[in-house]
C-alpha cells in the first residue's frame, strides 16, 4: 500500500531494507530525546527487532498500522502510525510520529499527519486518536495543532527520560472533527 502525502513523498509499509535509514536517523539524538521509550544509541539489534515487529503486525492485523514516510527515492525519513493497536479490540488508538532533522520545518510530517488521519478512521475501526508530546516539544504540538487534535490537559511530571523528568501533553481527536 502507498498514500501520497506530497511532492514525491509517501507512505509505505516498513521494509527489511529500512535498517540503514533507522540506524542513521534514530541516532540522531534530537530525534530520540523526543520519543522515550526509543533507546539510545540505535542498535543495529534495535533495528532488526523493529522491522521484525513491523512486519509481523502488518501479518497479524491484515491492514498496515504504521507507516514508514519516504522520500521520492524511496528511502525512509520518518515514521507515522499507531504502533501495537490491534484493530476492532478498541475504537481509540495513541499515534506517534518522527521526522529526520533535515526534513524539518517544511511541513512534511503534518501533511503527513493528515494523511494517516483520514487513513485510520476509515480503515482502523477507531473513532479517537490520541497523542502526547513533551512539554518542551512546540513544533509536534504545533503539528497536531494543524491537524485539528484539541489539547486535552497536561499530566504533570509524567514522563521520564534520560534527559529528566517532564510534563506530558495529552491531545485528542475525534473522528469528522
Amino acid at each position: 500500500m502507498e498514500l501520497n502525502v506530497r511532492d514525491g513523498f509517501y507512505l509505505t509499509s516498513i521494509c527489511s531494507n529500512d535498517k540503514a535509514a533507522y540506524l542513521e536517523h534514530l541516532n540522531d539524538k534530537s530525534v530520540s530525546d523526543a520519543i522515550p521509550v526509543l533507546p539510545y544509541p540505535y542498535t543495529e539489534a534495535a533495528a532488526d527487532w523493529w522491522i521484525q515487529h513491523r512486519l509481523e503486525s502488518l501479518s497479524e492485523n491484515g491492514k498496515e498500522i504504521s507507516f514508514a514516510l519516504r522520500n521520492s527515492e524511496g528511502y525512509l525519513i520518518g515514521s507515522i502510525g499507531v504502533d501495537d493497536f490491534r484493530i476492532g479490540r478498541t475504537h481509540r488508538a495513541e499515534v506517534g510520529y518522527w521526522l529526520a532533522t533535515a526534513y524539518r520545518g517544511q511541513g512534511l510530517i503534518s501533511d503527513a499527519l493528515g494523511v494517516f488521519t483520514r487513513y485510520a478512521f476509515d480503515n482502523l475501526e477507531v473513532t479517537r486518536l490520541t497523542a502526547h508530546t513533551l512539554d518542551f516539544n512546540a513544533a509536534s504540538a504545533r503539528v497536531l495543532e494543524k491537524n485539528n487534535f484539541r489539547l486535552e490537559g497536561c499530566l504533570r511530571q509524567h514522563t521520564k527520560t534520560r534527559n529528566g523528568v517532564f510534563d506530558t501533553l495529552a491531545w485528542g481527536l475525534l473522528q469528522g472533527e
